[in-house]
Protein backbone atom coordinates (compact mmCIF):
# COMPACT_ATOMS: atom_id res chain seq x y z
CA UNK A 1 0.00 0.00 0.00
CA UNK A 2 2.78 2.44 0.75
CA UNK A 3 3.77 4.61 -2.17
CA UNK A 4 7.50 4.31 -3.41
CA UNK A 5 7.20 6.54 -6.45
CA UNK A 6 4.79 9.12 -6.77
CA UNK A 7 3.53 11.20 -10.27
CA UNK A 8 1.68 13.91 -8.95
CA UNK A 9 -1.63 15.38 -10.74
CA UNK A 10 -3.65 18.39 -9.79
CA UNK A 11 -7.24 19.22 -11.10
CA UNK A 12 -8.07 22.23 -12.66
CA UNK A 13 -11.44 22.68 -11.31
CA UNK A 14 -12.04 21.73 -7.89
CA UNK A 15 -12.24 18.10 -7.32
CA UNK A 16 -16.44 17.13 -7.12
CA UNK A 17 -15.05 13.11 -6.63
CA UNK A 18 -16.92 11.25 -4.14
CA UNK A 19 -16.63 7.72 -3.01
CA UNK A 20 -20.32 6.37 -4.36
CA UNK A 21 -20.11 7.95 -7.65
CA UNK A 22 -16.79 6.89 -8.03
CA UNK A 23 -17.28 3.35 -6.75
CA UNK A 24 -19.97 3.34 -9.28
CA UNK A 25 -17.63 4.67 -11.92
CA UNK A 26 -15.23 2.31 -11.73
CA UNK A 27 -17.28 -0.62 -12.14
CA UNK A 28 -17.33 -0.51 -16.06
CA UNK A 29 -13.62 -0.95 -16.09
CA UNK A 30 -13.12 -2.96 -13.26
CA UNK A 31 -10.42 -5.90 -13.80
CA UNK A 32 -11.12 -9.40 -15.76
CA UNK A 33 -8.53 -11.92 -15.92
CA UNK A 34 -7.25 -12.35 -19.41
CA UNK A 35 -8.68 -14.96 -21.21
CA UNK A 36 -6.89 -18.06 -24.05
CA UNK A 37 -6.70 -15.03 -26.66
CA UNK A 38 -5.65 -11.76 -24.56
CA UNK A 39 -1.62 -11.30 -24.40
CA UNK A 40 -3.34 -8.60 -21.37
CA UNK A 41 -5.27 -7.66 -19.38
CA UNK A 42 -5.66 -4.10 -17.30
CA UNK A 43 -8.88 -2.98 -14.68
CA UNK A 44 -9.60 -1.53 -10.89
CA UNK A 45 -9.44 -4.14 -8.01
CA UNK A 46 -10.30 -3.21 -4.07
CA UNK A 47 -7.14 -1.63 -2.96
CA UNK A 48 -7.60 -3.94 0.39
CA UNK A 49 -6.55 -7.10 -1.70
CA UNK A 50 -9.07 -10.28 -1.50
CA UNK A 51 -11.79 -10.26 0.51
CA UNK A 52 -12.71 -6.65 -0.16
CA UNK A 53 -15.42 -5.65 -2.77
CA UNK A 54 -14.66 -2.29 -2.83
CA UNK A 55 -13.40 -0.45 -5.48
CA UNK A 56 -12.89 3.08 -3.79
CA UNK A 57 -11.26 3.29 -0.08
CA UNK A 58 -12.25 6.43 1.55
CA UNK A 59 -10.87 7.62 4.92
CA UNK A 60 -10.11 11.49 6.53
CA UNK A 61 -11.38 12.37 3.13
CA UNK A 62 -9.14 10.81 0.96
CA UNK A 63 -9.77 8.04 -1.85
CA UNK A 64 -7.19 5.16 -2.32
CA UNK A 65 -8.09 2.93 -5.94
CA UNK A 66 -6.12 0.17 -7.22
CA UNK A 67 -5.37 -1.15 -11.40
CA UNK A 68 -4.22 -4.43 -11.51
CA UNK A 69 -2.05 -5.41 -15.18
CA UNK A 70 -2.21 -8.63 -15.51
CA UNK A 71 0.31 -9.81 -18.92
CA UNK A 72 1.23 -13.08 -20.69
CA UNK A 73 4.89 -13.62 -20.61
CA UNK A 74 5.60 -14.72 -24.06
CA UNK A 75 9.45 -13.86 -25.08
CA UNK A 76 10.13 -12.67 -28.09
CA UNK A 77 13.06 -15.47 -28.37
CA UNK A 78 10.29 -17.99 -27.77
CA UNK A 79 8.06 -16.41 -31.00
CA UNK A 80 11.37 -16.06 -32.86
CA UNK A 81 12.40 -19.99 -32.55
CA UNK A 82 9.28 -20.94 -33.18
CA UNK A 83 8.69 -19.21 -36.58
CA UNK A 84 12.15 -20.28 -37.83
CA UNK A 85 10.83 -24.01 -36.86
CA UNK A 86 8.01 -23.12 -39.26
CA UNK A 87 9.49 -20.61 -41.76
CA UNK A 88 12.33 -23.62 -42.76
CA UNK A 89 9.77 -26.39 -43.12
CA UNK A 90 7.98 -23.59 -45.22
CA UNK A 91 10.94 -23.08 -47.39
CA UNK A 92 11.78 -27.29 -48.06
CA UNK A 93 7.99 -27.53 -49.19
CA UNK A 94 7.88 -24.50 -51.43
CA UNK A 95 10.97 -24.80 -52.72
CA UNK A 96 11.29 -20.67 -52.46
CA UNK A 97 12.28 -18.08 -49.68
CA UNK A 98 9.43 -17.01 -47.39
CA UNK A 99 9.50 -13.52 -46.94
CA UNK A 100 7.95 -9.95 -46.10
CA UNK A 101 3.77 -10.78 -45.03
CA UNK A 102 3.99 -14.15 -45.47
CA UNK A 103 6.75 -14.08 -42.25
CA UNK A 104 4.18 -11.86 -40.20
CA UNK A 105 1.14 -14.14 -40.86
CA UNK A 106 3.51 -17.04 -39.68
CA UNK A 107 3.84 -15.05 -36.81
CA UNK A 108 0.77 -14.20 -36.17
CA UNK A 109 -0.26 -17.84 -36.33
CA UNK A 110 2.71 -18.42 -33.75
CA UNK A 111 1.74 -15.79 -31.06
CA UNK A 112 -1.96 -17.05 -31.54
CA UNK A 113 -0.90 -20.29 -30.60
CA UNK A 114 1.40 -19.94 -27.75
CA UNK A 115 -0.70 -17.31 -26.01
CA UNK A 116 -2.63 -20.21 -23.91
CA UNK A 117 0.00 -21.66 -22.94
CA UNK A 118 1.97 -18.45 -21.44
CA UNK A 119 1.95 -18.08 -17.61
CA UNK A 120 0.74 -14.68 -16.75
CA UNK A 121 2.68 -11.78 -14.65
CA UNK A 122 0.55 -9.00 -12.32
CA UNK A 123 1.83 -6.04 -11.06
CA UNK A 124 0.09 -2.88 -9.73
CA UNK A 125 -0.76 1.16 -9.81
CA UNK A 126 -2.54 2.89 -7.03
CA UNK A 127 -3.74 6.14 -7.45
CA UNK A 128 -4.55 8.36 -4.17
CA UNK A 129 -7.15 11.50 -4.72
CA UNK A 130 -7.27 14.15 -2.39
CA UNK A 131 -9.95 16.04 -2.82
CA UNK A 132 -8.78 19.36 -0.48
CA UNK A 133 -5.49 19.45 -2.30
CA UNK A 134 -6.79 19.07 -5.17
CA UNK A 135 -4.43 16.67 -5.84
CA UNK A 136 -3.83 13.22 -7.58
CA UNK A 137 -1.26 11.32 -7.02
CA UNK A 138 -0.19 7.89 -9.23
CA UNK A 139 2.35 5.46 -7.40
CA UNK A 140 4.41 5.13 -10.26
CA UNK A 141 7.57 7.21 -11.91
CA UNK A 142 7.15 5.56 -15.29
CA UNK A 143 5.48 7.89 -18.09
CA UNK A 144 4.50 4.83 -20.21
CA UNK A 145 2.54 2.95 -17.04
CA UNK A 146 1.39 6.67 -15.28
CA UNK A 147 -0.26 7.14 -18.39
CA UNK A 148 -1.98 3.94 -18.74
CA UNK A 149 -3.04 4.60 -15.30
CA UNK A 150 -4.58 7.79 -15.70
CA UNK A 151 -6.22 6.66 -19.42
CA UNK A 152 -7.68 4.04 -17.66
CA UNK A 153 -9.52 6.47 -14.92
CA UNK A 154 -10.23 8.95 -17.68
CA UNK A 155 -12.39 6.13 -19.63
CA UNK A 156 -14.30 5.35 -16.63
CA UNK A 157 -14.99 8.88 -15.09
CA UNK A 158 -16.37 11.01 -17.67
CA UNK A 159 -14.44 14.27 -17.86
CA UNK A 160 -11.58 14.31 -15.07
CA UNK A 161 -10.18 17.37 -15.12
CA UNK A 162 -6.93 16.68 -14.16
CA UNK A 163 -3.30 17.52 -15.19
CA UNK A 164 0.36 16.82 -14.52
CA UNK A 165 1.99 19.09 -11.95
CA UNK A 166 4.44 21.93 -13.91
CA UNK A 167 5.98 24.28 -11.75
CA UNK A 168 7.06 27.85 -12.33
CA UNK A 169 10.58 27.58 -11.21
CA UNK A 170 11.73 24.44 -13.23
CA UNK A 171 13.45 21.69 -10.50
CA UNK A 172 16.44 21.37 -12.41
CA UNK A 173 16.94 25.44 -12.33
CA UNK A 174 16.52 25.27 -8.51
CA UNK A 175 18.27 22.11 -7.77
CA UNK A 176 21.85 23.40 -9.56
CA UNK A 177 21.40 26.30 -7.34
CA UNK A 178 21.40 24.60 -4.19
CA UNK A 179 24.28 22.80 -4.82
CA UNK A 180 26.35 25.70 -6.25
CA UNK A 181 25.02 27.24 -2.60
CA UNK A 182 23.71 30.13 -4.96
CA UNK A 183 20.09 29.88 -3.40
CA UNK A 184 19.17 28.76 0.12
CA UNK A 185 17.62 25.74 0.37
CA UNK A 186 14.47 26.06 2.36
CA UNK A 187 14.40 25.14 6.09
CA UNK A 188 11.67 22.23 5.39
CA UNK A 189 14.25 20.34 2.92
CA UNK A 190 17.21 19.01 3.47
CA UNK A 191 19.51 18.28 0.84
CA UNK A 192 20.25 13.79 0.43
CA UNK A 193 23.46 11.84 -0.93
CA UNK A 194 22.23 11.45 -4.45
CA UNK A 195 21.93 13.56 -7.44
CA UNK A 196 22.40 13.56 -11.06
CA UNK A 197 24.53 15.89 -12.86
CA UNK A 198 23.73 16.18 -16.95
CA UNK A 199 25.13 18.52 -19.69
CA UNK A 200 23.75 20.68 -21.00
CA UNK A 201 24.55 20.35 -24.91
CA UNK A 202 25.14 17.05 -24.58
CA UNK A 203 22.35 14.75 -24.24
CA UNK A 204 24.11 12.01 -23.21
CA UNK A 205 26.62 12.97 -20.92
CA UNK A 206 25.68 12.61 -17.17
CA UNK A 207 27.28 12.17 -13.77
CA UNK A 208 25.40 10.30 -11.43
CA UNK A 209 26.87 10.89 -7.63
CA UNK A 210 25.37 8.50 -4.98
CA UNK A 211 25.91 8.21 -1.50
CA UNK A 212 27.95 11.53 -1.84
CA UNK A 213 28.10 14.56 0.34
CA UNK A 214 26.77 16.96 -2.28
CA UNK A 215 27.90 20.06 -0.35
CA UNK A 216 31.55 19.61 -0.98
CA UNK A 217 33.63 21.07 -2.97
CA UNK A 218 34.05 18.24 -5.32
CA UNK A 219 30.51 18.38 -6.21
CA UNK A 220 29.86 21.67 -5.93
CA UNK A 221 33.05 22.39 -8.87
CA UNK A 222 30.82 19.59 -11.19
CA UNK A 223 27.77 21.84 -11.19
CA UNK A 224 29.86 25.16 -12.04
CA UNK A 225 31.14 23.41 -15.32
CA UNK A 226 27.98 24.21 -17.12
CA UNK A 227 25.94 20.51 -16.02
CA UNK A 228 22.40 21.04 -14.44
CA UNK A 229 21.27 18.57 -11.79
CA UNK A 230 18.39 17.09 -12.97
CA UNK A 231 17.60 14.67 -10.05
CA UNK A 232 18.13 15.20 -6.29
CA UNK A 233 17.84 13.61 -3.11
CA UNK A 234 15.95 15.20 -0.77
CA UNK A 235 14.21 14.86 3.56
CA UNK A 236 11.11 16.73 3.99
CA UNK A 237 10.92 17.85 8.15
CA UNK A 238 12.73 14.49 8.95
CA UNK A 239 9.83 12.43 7.94
CA UNK A 240 9.89 12.09 5.07
CA UNK A 241 12.74 11.08 2.03
CA UNK A 242 13.14 10.68 -1.95
CA UNK A 243 14.57 11.39 -5.18
CA UNK A 244 13.13 14.58 -6.93
CA UNK A 245 13.49 14.41 -10.56
CA UNK A 246 13.28 17.45 -13.34
CA UNK A 247 10.09 16.22 -14.36
CA UNK A 248 8.61 16.36 -10.53
CA UNK A 249 8.13 12.37 -10.62
CA UNK A 250 9.21 11.30 -6.89
CA UNK A 251 11.22 7.84 -6.25
CA UNK A 252 12.69 6.07 -3.99
CA UNK A 253 9.83 7.21 -1.56
CA UNK A 254 10.74 6.53 2.50
CA UNK A 255 8.62 7.09 5.32
CA UNK A 256 11.48 7.80 7.81
CA UNK A 257 9.56 9.53 10.72
CA UNK A 258 7.55 6.54 11.24
CA UNK A 259 8.28 3.09 9.54
CA UNK A 260 5.31 1.42 7.58
CA UNK A 261 3.51 -1.16 9.66
CA UNK A 262 3.63 -4.67 7.75
CA UNK A 263 0.77 -5.80 10.72
CA UNK A 264 3.31 -8.08 12.48
CA UNK A 265 2.79 -6.45 15.60
CA UNK A 266 -0.95 -6.12 15.21
CA UNK A 267 -2.50 -9.74 14.21
CA UNK A 268 -5.11 -9.48 16.36
CA UNK A 269 -6.55 -6.34 15.04
CA UNK A 270 -9.20 -6.05 12.37
CA UNK A 271 -6.99 -5.79 8.72
CA UNK A 272 -9.38 -3.24 7.71
CA UNK A 273 -8.93 -1.00 10.53
CA UNK A 274 -4.71 -1.48 10.31
CA UNK A 275 -5.11 -0.63 6.50
CA UNK A 276 -7.19 2.38 7.26
CA UNK A 277 -4.65 3.78 9.58
CA UNK A 278 -1.69 3.21 7.24
CA UNK A 279 -3.40 4.82 4.42
CA UNK A 280 -4.43 7.58 6.15
CA UNK A 281 -1.06 7.99 7.81
CA UNK A 282 0.28 8.01 4.36
CA UNK A 283 -2.26 10.43 2.74
CA UNK A 284 -1.79 12.78 5.47
CA UNK A 285 1.90 13.09 5.27
CA UNK A 286 1.62 13.14 1.31
CA UNK A 287 -1.27 16.19 1.60
CA UNK A 288 1.44 18.27 3.70
CA UNK A 289 4.03 17.34 1.51
CA UNK A 290 3.23 17.81 -2.08
CA UNK A 291 1.73 21.15 -1.82
CA UNK A 292 4.75 22.33 -0.17
CA UNK A 293 7.13 21.18 -2.69
CA UNK A 294 4.61 22.54 -5.11
CA UNK A 295 5.29 26.04 -3.38
CA UNK A 296 9.31 25.81 -3.20
CA UNK A 297 9.08 25.71 -6.87
CA UNK A 298 6.94 28.39 -7.58
CA UNK A 299 3.58 27.18 -7.54
CA UNK A 300 2.03 25.29 -10.20
CA UNK A 301 2.41 27.05 -13.69
CA UNK A 302 -0.39 29.21 -15.11
CA UNK A 303 -1.76 28.06 -18.78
Amino acid sequence: MWFKSASVFHFLNPCKLKPETLEESLQSQAFRAVNSRQLASYGWVPPMGEGSEQLVHATSGFMLIKARREERILPSSVIAEHMAERIQILEQKLDRKIRGKEKLDIRDNVVMELTPQAFTKSSYDQVLIMPEQGLLVVDNASAKKVDQCTSLLRESVEKLPIKPVQTEVGQAALFTRWLKGTHKVPNELIIGDECVLQDDNEIAGYIRCNKQDLTSDEIKALSTSGKQVTRMALESNETLSFVLDEEFAFHKIKFTDSAPDDGSDMADLDPRAVFDSNVTLMALEFSTLFPAIIEVFGGIKED
